[in-house]
Protein backbone atom coordinates (compact mmCIF):
# COMPACT_ATOMS: atom_id res chain seq x y z
CA UNK A 1 0.00 0.00 0.00
CA UNK A 2 3.02 2.42 0.86
CA UNK A 3 6.28 2.12 -1.37
CA UNK A 4 9.25 3.63 1.15
CA UNK A 5 12.56 4.64 -0.82
CA UNK A 6 15.42 6.07 0.72
CA UNK A 7 17.39 7.26 -1.94
CA UNK A 8 20.41 9.03 -0.71
CA UNK A 9 20.97 12.49 0.64
CA UNK A 10 19.01 12.06 3.73
CA UNK A 11 15.88 11.55 1.30
CA UNK A 12 13.01 8.97 1.90
CA UNK A 13 9.95 8.68 -0.77
CA UNK A 14 6.60 7.52 0.38
CA UNK A 15 5.24 6.16 -2.64
CA UNK A 16 0.82 5.55 -2.37
CA UNK A 17 0.73 2.20 -3.80
CA UNK A 18 -3.05 1.40 -4.48
CA UNK A 19 -2.92 1.99 -8.35
CA UNK A 20 -5.99 0.04 -9.19
CA UNK A 21 -7.65 2.46 -6.73
CA UNK A 22 -6.00 5.34 -8.34
CA UNK A 23 -4.82 5.44 -4.89
CA UNK A 24 -7.75 5.93 -2.75
CA UNK A 25 -6.40 5.87 1.19
CA UNK A 26 -8.10 2.71 2.47
CA UNK A 27 -7.73 0.93 6.14
CA UNK A 28 -4.32 -0.41 5.16
CA UNK A 29 -2.98 2.47 3.47
CA UNK A 30 -4.00 4.87 6.48
CA UNK A 31 -2.40 2.73 9.19
CA UNK A 32 1.00 2.25 6.78
CA UNK A 33 0.78 6.33 6.77
CA UNK A 34 0.51 6.42 10.37
CA UNK A 35 3.11 3.82 10.82
CA UNK A 36 5.90 5.46 8.53
CA UNK A 37 5.76 8.93 9.89
CA UNK A 38 5.77 7.75 13.30
CA UNK A 39 9.11 5.66 12.74
CA UNK A 40 10.78 8.93 10.44
CA UNK A 41 9.39 11.48 12.83
CA UNK A 42 12.44 11.17 14.73
CA UNK A 43 14.92 9.75 12.62
CA UNK A 44 17.91 12.17 12.35
CA UNK A 45 19.26 10.78 9.08
CA UNK A 46 15.78 11.40 7.05
CA UNK A 47 16.11 15.63 6.20
CA UNK A 48 13.06 15.66 3.25
CA UNK A 49 10.03 13.20 2.92
CA UNK A 50 9.24 13.16 -0.74
CA UNK A 51 5.31 12.04 -1.13
CA UNK A 52 4.08 10.75 -4.34
CA UNK A 53 1.66 8.18 -6.47
CA UNK A 54 2.53 5.28 -8.33
CA UNK A 55 0.70 4.42 -11.30
CA UNK A 56 -0.09 7.84 -12.56
CA UNK A 57 -2.54 9.32 -9.83
CA UNK A 58 -1.57 11.07 -6.55
CA UNK A 59 -4.48 10.14 -4.42
CA UNK A 60 -8.61 9.92 -5.33
CA UNK A 61 -9.28 10.42 -2.17
CA UNK A 62 -10.72 8.38 1.28
CA UNK A 63 -12.01 4.60 -0.01
CA UNK A 64 -15.52 5.23 1.66
CA UNK A 65 -16.63 2.01 0.70
CA UNK A 66 -13.59 0.91 2.89
CA UNK A 67 -13.92 2.93 5.45
CA UNK A 68 -17.97 3.71 6.27
CA UNK A 69 -20.62 2.40 3.26
CA UNK A 70 -20.38 -0.86 2.84
CA UNK A 71 -17.29 -1.82 4.86
CA UNK A 72 -16.59 -5.63 5.82
CA UNK A 73 -13.76 -5.13 8.08
CA UNK A 74 -14.58 -5.95 12.21
CA UNK A 75 -15.44 -2.73 13.64
CA UNK A 76 -12.34 -3.09 15.97
CA UNK A 77 -10.41 -2.60 13.00
CA UNK A 78 -12.45 0.33 11.84
CA UNK A 79 -11.77 2.13 14.86
CA UNK A 80 -8.24 1.76 14.50
CA UNK A 81 -7.97 3.01 10.91
CA UNK A 82 -10.28 6.24 11.75
CA UNK A 83 -8.26 6.74 14.79
CA UNK A 84 -4.83 6.50 12.75
CA UNK A 85 -6.16 8.69 9.86
CA UNK A 86 -7.23 11.21 12.63
CA UNK A 87 -3.91 11.00 14.12
CA UNK A 88 -1.70 11.01 10.90
CA UNK A 89 -3.12 13.89 8.78
CA UNK A 90 -4.29 15.99 12.21
CA UNK A 91 -1.11 16.13 14.34
CA UNK A 92 1.67 14.04 12.74
CA UNK A 93 1.78 15.77 9.49
CA UNK A 94 2.01 19.20 10.80
CA UNK A 95 4.27 17.48 13.28
CA UNK A 96 7.07 16.15 11.27
CA UNK A 97 10.40 18.40 11.50
CA UNK A 98 11.74 17.09 7.91
CA UNK A 99 10.90 19.04 4.97
CA UNK A 100 8.04 17.87 3.20
CA UNK A 101 7.53 18.05 -0.34
CA UNK A 102 5.26 16.54 -2.52
CA UNK A 103 4.77 15.38 -6.12
CA UNK A 104 1.14 15.23 -7.87
CA UNK A 105 0.26 13.84 -11.33
CA UNK A 106 -3.11 12.70 -12.18
CA UNK A 107 -6.08 12.84 -9.53
CA UNK A 108 -5.79 14.40 -6.32
CA UNK A 109 -8.89 14.89 -4.42
CA UNK A 110 -10.81 14.83 -1.06
CA UNK A 111 -8.55 13.59 1.78
CA UNK A 112 -5.72 14.28 -0.01
CA UNK A 113 -5.78 18.01 0.80
CA UNK A 114 -4.06 17.31 4.42
CA UNK A 115 -0.68 15.80 2.65
CA UNK A 116 -1.09 18.99 0.69
CA UNK A 117 -1.44 21.36 3.64
CA UNK A 118 1.61 19.63 5.26
CA UNK A 119 4.04 20.18 2.27
CA UNK A 120 6.34 23.15 2.30
CA UNK A 121 6.99 22.58 -1.66
CA UNK A 122 4.37 21.11 -4.00
CA UNK A 123 4.62 20.28 -7.85
CA UNK A 124 2.09 19.23 -10.22
CA UNK A 125 2.06 17.81 -13.53
CA UNK A 126 0.36 19.89 -15.75
CA UNK A 127 -2.11 17.40 -16.58
CA UNK A 128 -3.16 17.10 -12.77
CA UNK A 129 -6.62 17.00 -11.35
CA UNK A 130 -7.63 18.43 -8.17
CA UNK A 131 -11.11 18.72 -6.40
CA UNK A 132 -13.41 18.49 -3.37
CA UNK A 133 -15.68 15.64 -4.73
CA UNK A 134 -17.91 15.16 -1.78
CA UNK A 135 -21.47 17.23 -2.49
CA UNK A 136 -21.88 15.00 -5.85
CA UNK A 137 -22.24 11.94 -3.34
CA UNK A 138 -24.62 13.82 -1.28
CA UNK A 139 -21.97 14.68 1.28
CA UNK A 140 -19.83 18.16 2.29
CA UNK A 141 -16.22 17.87 2.71
CA UNK A 142 -14.71 16.28 6.10
CA UNK A 143 -14.20 18.94 8.36
CA UNK A 144 -10.23 18.31 8.52
CA UNK A 145 -10.21 18.08 4.74
CA UNK A 146 -12.13 21.68 4.89
CA UNK A 147 -9.67 22.91 7.44
CA UNK A 148 -7.03 21.59 5.77
CA UNK A 149 -7.73 23.52 2.72
CA UNK A 150 -8.98 26.53 4.07
CA UNK A 151 -5.34 26.95 5.72
CA UNK A 152 -3.80 27.13 1.88
CA UNK A 153 -6.80 27.99 -0.15
CA UNK A 154 -8.27 30.80 -1.18
CA UNK A 155 -11.75 31.47 0.40
CA UNK A 156 -13.19 31.80 -3.50
CA UNK A 157 -11.31 28.81 -4.26
CA UNK A 158 -12.31 26.56 -1.86
CA UNK A 159 -16.12 27.90 -1.61
CA UNK A 160 -16.15 26.69 -5.65
CA UNK A 161 -14.46 23.63 -5.40
CA UNK A 162 -16.69 22.65 -2.04
CA UNK A 163 -20.27 23.76 -3.33
CA UNK A 164 -19.57 22.65 -7.23
CA UNK A 165 -17.80 19.05 -6.55
CA UNK A 166 -16.32 20.09 -9.92
CA UNK A 167 -12.43 19.20 -10.63
CA UNK A 168 -10.05 21.48 -11.56
CA UNK A 169 -6.94 22.02 -13.18
CA UNK A 170 -3.44 22.64 -11.88
CA UNK A 171 -2.91 26.12 -13.19
CA UNK A 172 -5.95 27.33 -11.10
CA UNK A 173 -4.92 24.64 -7.99
CA UNK A 174 -1.75 26.99 -8.03
CA UNK A 175 -3.64 30.32 -8.32
CA UNK A 176 -5.78 29.06 -5.41
CA UNK A 177 -2.55 28.59 -3.11
CA UNK A 178 -2.69 24.37 -3.24
CA UNK A 179 0.50 24.21 -5.70
CA UNK A 180 3.88 25.96 -6.27
CA UNK A 181 4.60 25.22 -9.19
CA UNK A 182 3.38 23.68 -12.27
CA UNK A 183 5.36 21.33 -14.10
CA UNK A 184 5.44 20.02 -17.75
CA UNK A 185 7.50 16.98 -17.30
CA UNK A 186 7.25 14.49 -13.97
CA UNK A 187 6.93 15.97 -10.94
CA UNK A 188 8.01 13.29 -9.09
CA UNK A 189 11.54 14.03 -11.32
CA UNK A 190 11.23 17.82 -10.13
CA UNK A 191 10.54 16.91 -6.30
CA UNK A 192 13.79 14.85 -6.12
CA UNK A 193 15.68 17.08 -7.28
CA UNK A 194 14.37 20.08 -5.30
CA UNK A 195 15.07 17.61 -2.46
CA UNK A 196 18.40 17.16 -3.59
CA UNK A 197 19.47 21.10 -4.39
CA UNK A 198 18.45 20.97 0.02
CA UNK A 199 20.60 18.44 0.63
CA UNK A 200 23.20 20.52 -1.32
CA UNK A 201 22.74 23.08 0.42
CA UNK A 202 23.06 21.72 4.17
CA UNK A 203 26.35 20.14 3.23
CA UNK A 204 27.63 22.91 1.79
CA UNK A 205 27.07 24.88 5.42
CA UNK A 206 30.00 22.42 6.91
CA UNK A 207 32.58 23.27 4.26
CA UNK A 208 35.26 25.19 5.94
CA UNK A 209 35.87 28.78 4.10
Amino acid sequence: MLRIEDIGDGIRCIGLDRAPKRNAIGVEMTLALEEVLMRTQHDAQIHSLVFHGIGGHFCAGMDMKDFFDSSTRPPEVLRRARAATEHWRTRLLREMPQTLITAVQGSCFGAAIPILEASDVVFAGRGSRFGLPEINFGLVPGSQIVKSASNIMTPRGLAYAALTGLPFDAERARSWGLVTEVIDGDPFVSAVAFARSLAADRSSQFVAV
